[in-house]
């Protein structure tokens, strides 16, 4: 199509809405501009087409012959490019997200479903796991991870940090061995829990790593909150993740001054030129809801 047949195709679409809605004011204020444009442009469009498409002597819009056989030939056609064009500015489809298990169910499920109510037309598969996946075999548009990026073609966005401590219940410490330094954590009822298995802690430039024996090993951080809260034993997790629990007193803060690790959690995405709209809606979403998500006051 050169020049000219696009331009002359956008007259046309002006022309069937003209006629459609009766006007040259009603058109203009459905298309969003002056009266006086319309009808500059289907001047345009009957000297292009050298022939007189509406007959002005009226007040009420009347078309000529060849008018009327215009808008038959291309009214059909014009209302299709309608439809599609409303259907594609709608954010509609599947969105598939991949996020480890226990950061949906604990910070992020809520989120999600804010963005599903915002935007019904687009379902969300969510694929909970914990193990690294193929991101593109899996189909995957957006994934949300902690620690290293597992591929460096992705597009990385921040949205928090979560840092680790250890936390146990009141109740548990009163009948445990005393503890004052990590060197004693062997001495106690761990509980480890993916993704960190082994622990680093740091009090000024004092380091302890701590790679020992766990009571309880498990992969879920909501079920080892559980087990913790219930006198189960020590937890090295994100201080986030107990954080109703600390406010209640059901857990309290061990070792205090020893500090965890700090885990970033990120968005990954591909880049694209022509980024789908729903994902473009749900990386914006995510990244605006960063900061209360990961707040711990």
């Amino acid at each position: 199509m050169n020049e000219n047949s696009a331009i002359e195709l956008q007259l046309i679409h002006l022309f069937v809405h003209l006629v459609s809605v009766g006007g040259f004011s009603q058109a203009a204020t459905k298309l969003n501009m002056p009266v006086a444009t319309v009808s500059r442009k289907i001047a345009k469009l009957e000297a292009a087409l050298n022939t007189q498409l509406i007959m002005r002597s009226t007040r009420k819009l009347r078309l000529t012959e060849e008018g009327a056989e215009l808008f038959e030939r291309y009214s059909k056609l014009i209302y299709q490019f309608d439809e599609l064009q409303h259907r594609e500015s709608r954010p509609t489809g599947t969105l598939r997200i991949a996020t480890p298990i226990s950061i949906t169910s604990m910070i992020l499920i809520e989120a999600f479903n804010e963005f599903s109510k915002l935007y019904p037309e687009i379902n969300l598969h969510i694929s909970q796991n914990n193990q690294t996946i193929d991101l593109i075999d899996e189909g995957v548009d957006v994934a949300i991870v902690g620690g290293a990026q597992p591929d460096s073609s992705w597009v990385s966005k921040s949205l928090g940090v979560l840092n680790y401590g250890l936390f146990a219940s009141k109740n548990y410490l009163a009948s445990a061995a005393e503890i004052n330094h990590p060197q004693t954590l062997n001495q106690h009822n761990l509980i480890k829990v993916w993704p960190l298995f082994n622990w680093n802690l740091t009090k000024g430039t004092e380091q302890y790593y701590y790679d020992g024996e766990a009571k309880i090993t498990l992969a879920d951080l909501y079920a080892a909150v559980r087990l913790a809260v219930n006198d189960g034993g020590i937890l090295y997790g994100p201080e986030l993740f107990v954080k109703q629990q600390l406010a209640q007193g059901q857990l309290v803060k061990v070792l205090p001054q020893w500090r965890g690790e700090n885990r970033r959690i990120c968005l990954l995405y591909h880049q694209r030129k022509q980024q789908p709209q729903k994902v473009k809606l749900f990386i914006d979403f995510m990244l605006s809801k960063s900061e209360t998500l990961f707040d711990l006051h």
